[in-house]
């Protein structure tokens, strides 16, 4: 109970003396508000996304197989010769593939941004992702279809002008009408909507609903140049019967494209091949690389901040030094004269924490409404929030709180 009372009056004592010094104390703190509120919005932001992502990819599935021209990846300068000299992948290694046994199906997909105006006779629209793919795509990566229907494979076959719509490009060009059976145009050419997905909703701000899909065979003869594209190109995404085969699956597609490209033993592939697991693992290094960056941001603030409150704590112990010799001379021991500065210090601190701690979670919830950005609140960030700001008070207030301690009675209690 005593220690109880006394800690309760070295907290009066501590908001006393930041009450006498409001704009020194916010001064003094703003280094910790920002660092908190970095941290806490870092980590909002991140946790938002991770869910996000998981979503995503639970509606795609974990044991999607991708074949590509090249790995995934951020890349800078410029490619290496060998990269270089890589082949796109072409609709013949997609027929070829769709004979291994231990796949389920496979489609192709290929993915261009289309800067045109696209045209309805209601509407226009623009800044579209058109995707060229098979018609087996919707059996691959489990598209749901809210009106209409995909295309056939005899229109794939017969390179026919026919669309699938993204939730958004269907209600912005046909507002109130049901887009299924009528026509939209892109440049020159005319396209009959037969289908319109699902809505699926938006991921890192940006809607996953603003595409038109059509026919990979349409595309090419549409964009000749899609073929001879250097980043990319075409994709190859393939389903295992079961989670079980899909290691099998994978050697049975490097063995298939390693014939066709004839391959020694010896070479390397000149193609890759990766699973969804590495696409997500490929993200969340992404994802940790961002976060690694804004902790060393918030980093240097909290050390400008903690060396702002051992600052004004050594301030503090000058304007004091007679009122600390008063009290040792009425009795107070060492421990109680560092421990009234340390919480000082710390309640320095921890409301600079929880400034910023409000300010980050302000900060995740506008990212989320304005910009719908993913966001998250949760436990571990209001814990670190408050955690940091209470560590970093207590480190920085140790050597103050030790030179207050040890002051000399007689010679404080003569300082003017």
């Amino acid at each position: 109970m005593r220690r109880f009372t006394l800690l309760s009056e070295l907290l009066r004592a501590a908001f006393s003396s930041l009450m006498r010094n409001k704009t020194r104390a916010f001064l003094t703190v703003l280094g910790i508000i920002i660092g908190v509120t970095t941290v806490i919005a870092m980590v909002g932001v991140t946790e938002g996304i991770k869910v996000s992502f998981e979503k995503q990819m639970e509606i795609v599935g974990s044991n999607l197989i991708y074949m590509s021209k090249f790995e995934p990846g951020i890349r800078m300068g410029r490619l290496p010769k060998k990269l270089r000299m890589r082949k796109n992948l072409t609709l013949e290694d997609l027929k070829a593939v769709k004979k291994l046994s231990y796949l389920e199906d496979s489609a192709a997909q290929i993915k261009m941004f289309e800067r045109r105006i696209i045209k309805s006779r209601y509407s226009t629209t623009s800044g579209v992702i058109l995707i060229g793919t098979s018609s087996d795509y919707p059996e691959v990566v489990k598209v749901n279809l809210m009106n209409g229907r995909f295309f056939t494979k005899g229109e794939e076959t017969g390179k026919a002008n026919v669309a699938i719509l993204g939730a958004d490009v269907a209600e912005n060009l046909y507002p109130g009408v049901d887009p299924v059976g009528k026509r939209l145009h892109i440049g020159n050419t005319s396209y009959r909507v037969v289908g319109v997905l699902e809505k699926l909703g938006s991921f890192f701000g940006q809607s996953r609903d603003n595409l038109v899909i059509i026919p990979i065979t349409t595309l090419f003869k549409k964009y000749p140049s899609a073929k001879r594209r250097m980043w990319g190109g075409m994709v190859i995404l393939a389903r295992p019967k079961s989670p079980e085969s899909l290691n099998i699956a994978m050697d049975e597609m490097i063995e298939v494209m390693r014939m066709r490209r004839k391959l020694k033993p010896k070479d390397d592939n000149d193609f890759a091949i990766y699973t969804q697991e590495y696409v997500n693992n490929l993200f969340n290094q992404l994802v940790s690389g961002v976060f690694l960056v804004g902790i060393l941001i918030a980093s240097i603030s909290l050390l400008v901040g903690g060396i702002g409150i051992m600052n004004i704590m050594l301030v503090s112990l000058r304007e004091r030094t007679s009122e600390i010799g008063l009290r040792r001379a009425i009795g107070a021991k060492k421990k109680h004269i560092m421990f009234q500065f340390i919480v000082e210090a710390i309640t320095l601190s921890l409301i600079g924490g929880l400034l910023g701690m409000f300010l980050g979670f302000a900060v995740s919830f506008l990212a989320k409404a304005l910009a719908h950005f993913p966001a998250a609140v949760t436990p571990f960030g209001v814990i670190l929030g408050v955690g940091v700001s209470t560590l970093v008070g207590l480190f920085f207030g140790i050597y103050p709180a030790y030179k207050a301690a040890n002051q000399n009675p007689i010679e404080a209690l003569r300082y003017e």
